[in-house]
């Protein structure tokens, strides 16, 4: 009788998982390498996937439109792509190799100025006592930047990181190979995915499985519109400011912060921290100035457009996107902001889906009743 009840069943079925899992954690050496080949293929994968929802548009229309077979519009978004990568290295490198040589140079001239006018506080009546009492002349003589100790600090923090440099590099080529690639065969055959589950995995299909694995896609390809859409607008805004203010490259440092604008709220904060670098000892109220240019353009994106827009796009009402930014930033940080819209959006398709089957079944049930009765 036990064994033929639930009791028994759900019994057998936790001892069954349980020792299955403790098989598996004893031979976890064998799955090592599916672990570092999944490491190694994840940040590759998600920079894909992002650009595939972004660019599978324009490949279709190209298609459709130009009458340009898919391979060959593949190949013009790819070449575009890398062009687009090659010119901004190209011209911002050299930038920043001024720019460094600029900042050293300007810190030793600036130094004995910065020195003199330190010293010259001992005798303002105001400051003399404090002046002394912190012993500030033993600090000045501590303090040396010189360009050559500067190099030689530069040189040897180089020399004993090379390891962690040539690691870094290693995986920035690692991403380099592998984005080009995986983008090229979601672009390819990506479409092709779900109608292929229809065929063969889900050919007989009562849950609405497949019907839900679209409904999550939709949901991706949308989110990631509304967020393209809105980096393109925190781009022209920021171009147009800063080639007002006349600020050099303005069109790397605009790309830039539309990047960066991926990360709600932070970002725009990150983006600007080029130009003040580029600007502070050459222009430094144009850098003043830029950074209240994009502290006024954050607040007015983070507040009012970017929850409208990703919230329209999503289907969620902007005061709900603005919670779960807040909630998941201070629970998870930066991490938690980005993915926080898109978590809440698929979750809200699963448990309408599975609302949907408890809704069925319980419509079914109810006519079984009534059939019965």
């Amino acid at each position: 009788m036990f064994k033929n009840s639930k009791l028994f069943f759900w019994t057998v079925e936790i001892l069954a998982a349980t020792l299955l899992i403790f098989m598996l954690m004893q031979l976890e050496f064998l799955f090592q390498p599916v672990k570092t080949l999944l490491a190694l293929l994840f940040i590759p994968f998600i920079i894909a996937g992002f650009l595939y929802y972004i660019f599978k548009p324009v490949v279709t229309y190209m298609e459709t439109r130009w009458k340009i077979k898919r391979f060959f519009a593949i190949l013009i978004v790819l070449f575009t792509l890398f062009g687009l990568v090659v010119w901004s290295i190209a011209s911002i490198i050299p930038n920043v190799v001024s720019q460094l040589s600029s900042l050293i140079d300007a810190s030793t001239k600036a130094f004995p100025e910065f020195r003199h006018w330190i010293e010259s506080l001992q005798n303002d009546p105001r400051f003399a006592h404090i002046y002394h009492q912190l012993d500030i002349n033993s600090m000045i003589s501590n303090i040396n930047v010189s360009y050559t100790d500067i190099l030689n600090n530069l040189l040897k923090n180089l020399t004993d990181s090379v390891g962690s440099i040539v690691g870094i590099i290693s995986s920035v080529v690692m991403v380099a190979i592998l984005v080009p690639i995986l983008l090229y065969y979601m672009l390819k055959d990506g479409e092709k995915l779900l109608p292929s589950l229809k065929r063969t995995i889900f050919r007989e299909d009562p849950l609405g499985f497949v019907e839900l694995l679209e409904k999550m896609n939709a949901t991706i390809s949308r989110y990631i519109s509304g967020v393209a859409l809105d980096s393109l607008l925190v781009f022209i805004f920021v171009f147009v400011g800063y080639m007002l203010f006349g600020i050099p490259y303005a069109f790397l440092f605009a790309s830039f912060s539309a990047i960066t604008n991926l990360i709600p709220y932070a970002g725009p904060y990150i983006g600007v921290l080029p130009v003040i670098f580029t600007l502070a000892f050459t222009q430094p109220w144009t850098a003043v100035l830029a950074v209240a240019y994009v502290l006024i353009l954050q607040q007015i994106d983070g507040n009012l457009v970017y929850p409208k827009i990703v919230g329209n796009a999503v289907r969620v009402h902007p005061v709900t996107v603005m919670v779960l930014m807040l909630v998941s930033g201070s629970l998870y940080g930066i991490l938690g902001m980005i993915i926080a819209v898109p978590v809440y959006s698929l979750v809200k398709e699963i448990v309408k889906f599975l609302a949907g089957l408890w809704h069925n079944h319980r419509e079914q049930e109810k006519k079984k009743i009534f059939q019965n009765d």
